[in-house]
Formats: structure tokens, sequence, C-alpha cells
């Protein structure tokens, strides 16, 4: 299944956050939505799940245009993992994650039997099975993340949306999300993924679509997009990407600070005594 934005233009009111932008998801890629705080990624994510109105412009499913789709349409064809989630009760695992065959439930009904084998066997995809009667509220950050990766696999998508699915996770845990992510991919299911870290993008991505200020700065694959000057444009900040080699001898690219801390300290106290010296 393909996701096509075409000319999408979103924001609260009268005030557009993203401006006629235009871009394709195809089944079976990793697509990786860089840019700063502010730049109108939730906002595009929040409008594509019809959470939001659209101000111009149009997403297509296979051709079909969602903008009048009901909640329930969308959620059968796309699901949605969020930056963090805590519910007002304490359920077990496998009731937040029978929550995603919500779509496919008839009012007032109780899930099948069919429903719970289909929530289970998206534990068990996730090889977090040993979840399945926990507390979701005491479980951990990165535990919780899977689970709702799980909740949505319920809802059989075709079409996963993830607004940094990664934020508050320690570093352990976000390589086994993001490790889980791109295994969903080869289960054909097309992935768009917002985050903050370009070596994330650089790692799990197939894609890559720079966001800046609401509309697209570039889009490619990950090596051709990131570089230094976009991300200086992106983030103000001097770094330098460089290739270093893992345990595998696989090459790997990394972003660190163009200016060590070291220099930053050293600024900061010729400052210091510049202004001291105005002063006296």
């Amino acid at each position: 299944m393909e996701l096509a934005i075409r000319n999408l233009s979103c924001g609260y009111g009268k005030r557009r956050v993203v401006d006629s932008i235009s871009l394709s998801i195809n089944a079976g890629e990793v697509i990786g939505l860089l840019g700063a705080n502010g730049c109108g990624k939730t906002t595009l994510i929040k409008t594509i799940l019809g959470l939001l109105p659209f101000l111009g412009g149009e997403v297509l499913l296979e051709g079909k245009n969602i903008q009048y789709w009901t909640s329930a349409q969308i959620a059968r064809v796309v699901g949605y993992i969020p930056q963090m989630h805590t519910p007002p009760f304490p359920f077990q695992v496998l009731d937040v994650v029978l929550m995603g065959r919500t779509a496919h439930i008839k009012p007032f009904a109780s899930p099948s039997l069919k429903d719970v084998k289909i929530a289970e066997q998206a534990l068990e995809m996730l090889d977090i099975t040993y979840l399945r009667d926990r507390i979701y509220t005491e479980i951990s950050g990165g535990e919780r993340q899977l689970v709702l990766i799980a909740r949505a696999l319920t809802q059989e998508p075709k079409i996963l949306i993830m607004d940094e699915p990664t934020a508050s996770l320690d570093f352990g845990n976000q390589i086994k999300v993001l490790s889980h992510v791109k295994q969903l991919a080869g289960l054909n299911i097309a992935v768009l993924m917002s985050c903050h870290f370009p070596e994330h993008a650089f790692l799990y991505t197939n894609r890559v679509v720079l966001l800046n200020e609401g509309r697209i700065l570039h889009s490619g694959t990950p090596d051709e997009t990131i570089t230094p000057e976009r991300l200086k444009k992106l983030y103000g900040v001097d770094v330098d990407i460089i290739t270093v080699k893992n345990r595998m001898n696989q090459e790997l690219q990394v972003c660190v600070p163009s200016r060590s801390l070291a220099a930053e300290d050293k600024y900061y106290q010729s400052m210091e005594r510049r202004n001291q010296y105005a002063l006296a």
C-alpha cells in the first residue's frame, strides 16, 4: 500500500504550521522524519491521522483521499504509536494490546477469540509474551513502547506512523524498539517515523525527509540527505559526520560536535574575562 501526501498544508485554525509539502511512502519502507522542535512533525502526523483538519492538499491511500474518512476507517489501515502513553487505569498488557482491535469490533461487542489470538501473536512477534499478564503502568518505558507497537499491529495496519517512538528511552531500549521497527518493514508495512537523532535515520531508515519551518528542506537516502550543512540549517549547530566501523567491520555514520566541549569552555571563559574587563 502507498501513502501519498500531495501539497498538504496543516496547522491550527488559520495558522499554518506545515505548508504545501509532498511525499510518498511505499510498502516495506521506513521513512525518517527529521527536524527541530516546532518544525511541524507532530502536526503533520496528527493531520495524516485525521486528528487535525486539512488546510490544503490531500492525503491518499491507494489513490483514495482520506480527508473525509471516519477515524475507524483510518484505524483499519493506519496504526499509530505515540511518544509515550500512560493510561488512566491499570490495565493488563494483553488488554492494552487488544485495544488495537477496536476498529474491527462492532459497538458494544467484546473481543472474540480471534481478536485475542491476533493480540497474542503481536506480543509473540515482538518477543514480549512474558508481559502478557503484567500491569501496563508497572512496566518500563521501553517495554511500554513495545506494547504500543504490539497494539498497533493488532489493528492489522498497512501503514505505521510513529511520533518519536524512542523519546525518553535509555540507549538500550532505543536500539530494541528501532530494531523491531526495521523488522516490521519486512512484513510489507510502510513506516513513517519522526525522530531527533540522525544516527537513527542512518541505521534504520530507507529514506529521510528533513522538515524545516514547515517545509521539506530535502529528502532522499540517509547518506545523500543528511549532511553537516543541512543539519546546521535544521538545528543551528555545527556537526561533523564521520564514518566508523563496528565489531562486525560494518561502516556506520555518526554525528559529532564540530567543536569540543573543551573549546566551548575556553570560548566562554574568554568571553567572561572580556566582560569583566569591560566592567572594570
